[in-house]
C-alpha cells in the first residue's frame, strides 16, 4: 500500500512539471531592439575658440530587451557605446565612448580630440560616421543603431604654445596680449618672459587645444585650474610691475613668477653696465662706449624675487638672476655663463637683451646709442590711438577693482572726465585698455601722468565725491572736490 502511494506522488510531481512546461513558464531572452540615432547638426568647423562650447549633440530613443513573454520583466542591463569612424562600415579605426543616458554632447575640444583619434585630417572636411552599439553581455553580439554622418573640420592643436590673455577682476577675456609662453615637449609645462605694466596685472593662459587656465579660487594664488566650476579666477601678478619669468605647470596645477628687478652686464667695459627694462618690447637695454670693435665675452647677472604657491602674492623670496648661452640663444641659468657678442664699432653702442620670444631670447650689440626707456622730457607721449574711455582702478584689495570710468569731454581732444564718490582713495591707476597703458603719477610732479616703472599710485585726499580730469595730450591729471 505504501508503495502504491509513493508511485502516485511521483506521478503527480511529473504531471505538474509537464503542465508548467506546457503553460510557457520558461522565459527566453531573445534580443535587443535597435535605437533611432539623431544628430543636432550635419556640419561642424572647429577652432580653438570653440573648445569649451557644445558644438554637436547626439540623441537616441531608448532601446528595450525583447523577451518571449513581454509581461515578464528582466534584470538584464544594457551597455551602450557611441562609436565613431571615418568609414561608413566602421572598418577603420573606431572610437568608442560608453554612456548610460539617451544623449551625449561634445565640446569643440572633445570632438577635435575624437577626430584626431580616428585619423581625421586637420584643416580639411572629414565625414565622421556615428552609430550606437548596445549589448547585454560580454560574449553577446551588439545590436547597432542607424548610422548618422557629420562633416567635421578639425584644427591643429599647437600644444607647444600657450597664449597669454589679458583679464580683469571679473575674470573676463579681454583679448590676446601678444605674449606667448613655450612648452618644448608639448607636455603642458610652459615658460617665458612677460613685462607687465602694472601691479596686480591679470592674465589667463590659453592652450592650443582651447583650454583656459586661471587661478583655482578654492585654493588661492598660484594654484591653477581649467575647470570653470572650480571657481576659476584670473591669474594675478604680485604688487610690483616689470619683467617676470613665468612657469605655468598644468600638470602640477600651479604656476610661478620670478620678478627680475635688476640686471647688469659685465665684459663690455672696465665696469659693469646696468640694464634698463623697455616694457613695451620686453627688452633690457643700455648704452656704452666701446674702445674697439671685435668679439667680447660677457656675463649677465641680476637680482629678483620668486613668487609661487609657497610665497603667495605677498613677499617674494630674494633670488639671484643669471643668464648663460644656450646654443645660439640665451637662457636663465643657476650661475652666469660666458656669452659671446660682436661689438660692431668703437664708440657709442647699445647692448640689448631681448626676452620677447620665449623660443629665441638673444643678446646683441648694435652701433649707436639708442634712446633708453624713460628718456626725453617726461618719458610720456600722447597715445597714437585715443581710447574711447579710461578706467580708474584701485589695487588696495590685492586685485583690480574699477572705481569709475572716464569719458571724452567732447570739447578737447584727449581730455576725459568723470566723477567718483566711493571710499577707496589710494593705490589708484588710470588704465588705457586700448593701448594697454597703466598710468600713475610722476614721483617728482604729481600732476603729471607717468607709465614708467618708478611711477607712484594716484590718491585722493579727503572724503566725498570728486570730479577727475585726465588730459592725454598734455599727460596731466587733476581732481576737484564736488
Amino acid at each position: 500500500m505504501k508503495t502504491i502511494k509513493s508511485l502516485f506522488a511521483v506521478l503527480f510531481a511529473l504531471l505538474a512539471f509537464s503542465a508548467c512546461e506546457k503553460d510557457g513558464d520558461k522565459i527566453y531572452l531573445q534580443s535587443l531592439e535597435s535605437n533611432n540615432l539623431m544628430a543636432t547638426t550635419d556640419r561642424v568647423e572647429l577652432n580653438a575658440d570653440l573648445a569649451q562650447e557644445i558644438v554637436v549633440s547626439l540623441a537616441w530613443t531608448d532601446r528595450t530587451i525583447q523577451i518571449s513573454d513581454p509581461a515578464v520583466g528582466t534584470t538584464v542591463t544594457v551597455t551602450t557605446y557611441v562609436e565613431a569612424s571615418l568609414s561608413e562600415d566602421f572598418s577603420t579605426t573606431v572610437s568608442k565612448t560608453a554612456t548610460t543616458s539617451l544623449s551625449i554632447a561634445f565640446t569643440g575640444l572633445e570632438l577635435n580630440s575624437l577626430a584626431s583619434e580616428i585619423g581625421a585630417v586637420t584643416g580639411r572636411n572629414n565625414k565622421i560616421y556615428f552609430r550606437l552599439a548596445g549589448t547585454t553581455g560580454t560574449n553577446i553580439p551588439p545590436v547597432y543603431s542607424n548610422v548618422v554622418s557629420i562633416d567635421v573640420t578639425p584644427y591643429k592643436m599647437d600644444m607647444n604654445t600657450g597664449t597669454v590673455i589679458l583679464s580683469n577682476d571679473q575674470t573676463e577675456n579681454l583679448g590676446e596680449t601678444g605674449v606667448t609662453f613655450y612648452s618644448p615637449d608639448a607636455d603642458g609645462i610652459y615658460s617665458g618672459f612677460i613685462s607687465i605694466p602694472e601691479a596686480w596685472y591679470h592674465i589667463l593662459l590659453k592652450e592650443g587645444d582651447g583650454s583656459i587656465w586661471g587661478t583655482s579660487g578654492s585654493e588661492g594664488a598660484f594654484h591653477l585650474t581649467d575647470d570653470p566650476n572650480n571657481s576659476l579666477q584670473n591669474m594675478w601678478f604680485p604688487g610690483t610691475a616689470g619683467c617676470y619669468y613665468v612657469i605655468v605647470n598644468t600638470q602640477a596645477a600651479e604656476w610661478s613668477a620670478l620678478h627680475i628687478s635688476s640686471l647688469s652686464v659685465s665684459g663690455l667695459t672696465s665696469e659693469s653696465i646696468d640694464l634698463t627694462l623697455d616694457q613695451a618690447t620686453n627688452q633690457w637695454v643700455a648704452t656704452f662706449t666701446a674702445d674697439a670693435a671685435g668679439s667680447r665675452t660677457i656675463t649677465i647677472n641680476g637680482q629678483g624675487e620668486q613668487y609661487n604657491v609657497e610665497t603667495g602674492d605677498g613677499s617674494g623670496t630674494a633670488t639671484g638672476i643669471a643668464f648663460a648661452a644656450d646654443g645660439e640663444h640665451v637662457a636663465l641659468a643657476e650661475t652666469a655663463g660666458n656669452i659671446t657678442v660682436d661689438v660692431p664699432q668703437a664708440g657709442e653702442c647699445t647692448v640689448r637683451l631681448n626676452l620677447y620670444d620665449p623660443t629665441n631670447c638673444t643678446v646683441s650689440v648694435e652701433a649707436g646709442a639708442a634712446e633708453l626707456p624713460g628718456g626725453g622730457d617726461s618719458g610720456e607721449e600722447t597715445p597714437v590711438t585715443l581710447p574711447e574711455s579710461l578706467d580708474v582702478v584701485s589695487y588696495s584689495t590685492g586685485s583690480e577693482v574699477i572705481l569709475t570710468t572716464l569719458y571724452p569731454t567732447g570739447s578737447e581732444s584727449g581730455v576725459y572726465t568723470g566723477t567718483y564718490s566711493g571710499e577707496v582713495r589710494d593705490q589708484i591707476n588710470i588704465v588705457d585698455r586700448t593701448n594697454s597703458v597703466w598710468y600713475g603719477c610722476d614721483p617728482d610732479e604729481n600732476s603729471q601722468l607717468s607709465s614708467q616703472d618708478d611711477k607712484w599710485n594716484i590718491w585722493f585726499d579727503g572724503t566725498g565725491a570728486v570730479t577727475l580730469t585726465v588730459d592725454l595730450t598734455n599727460m596731466t591729471w587733476n581732481y576737484t572736490a564736488n
